[in-house]
């Protein structure tokens, strides 16, 4: 069985490729050239199925944070696991899937804290449109997510309309 497999064990644990060659060739010393080849074969049966975990995993924690913000809920497993080691490490194959879940956490997590912060402040602006300020304009929330967006989407258009409705709620 493949998984019982030393290359796989250390494929899992995270064992560089260096290291997995190298089990590979003390795995193959002394062997004919038939074994050898069967080996070769085995590594190739590995890495596919690493790929595939990878691809997996990444595709799993993509489709978990869409969901949870889909709830208007935190995807924060998912967004925990883009900025790991883990996702830096993920085979070639999985690497769109890992980009596109760190923009998500990025730029649309942001996004939705900022949204919640804004209608927050509307809200209150509509009960309370004499009021000279409003607490909710002292989000720590909203804070939060402008200094992110600046600093990482600050040309992103639905970043700049956010914060023209801001202005016009808490003016500064």
């Amino acid at each position: 069985m493949i998984r019982s497999h030393p290359i796989v064990t250390a494929r899992r644990a995270g064992a560089p490729p260096a290291v997995l060659v190298a089990l590979a060739a003390a795995l193959a010393a002394g062997c004919d050239d038939k074994t050898v080849g069967k080996v070769k074969e085995v590594g190739k049966q590995v890495d596919q199925a690493a790929d595939k975990l990878d691809r997996d995993e990444a595709g799993g924690h993509l489709a978990a944070a869409r969901a949870t913000l889909q709830a208007r809920g935190e995807p924060a497993e998912a967004c925990s696991w883009a900025a790991s080691a883990a996702a830096d490490q993920a085979a070639a194959s999985a690497q769109g899937a890992v980009a596109e879940l760190r923009r998500l956490c990025s730029l649309d997590v942001p996004l939705g804290r900022a949204t919640r912060a804004v209608s927050q402040a509307e809200a209150a602006r509509a009960e309370q449109p004499e009021a000279p300020s409003l607490t909710e304009c002292a989000s720590d929330e909203w804070a939060r997510a402008a200094s992110a967006l600046d600093r990482d989407h600050g040309g992103e258009p639905r970043w700049a309309e956010l914060k023209r409705r801001w202005a016009a709620v808490c003016p500064p």
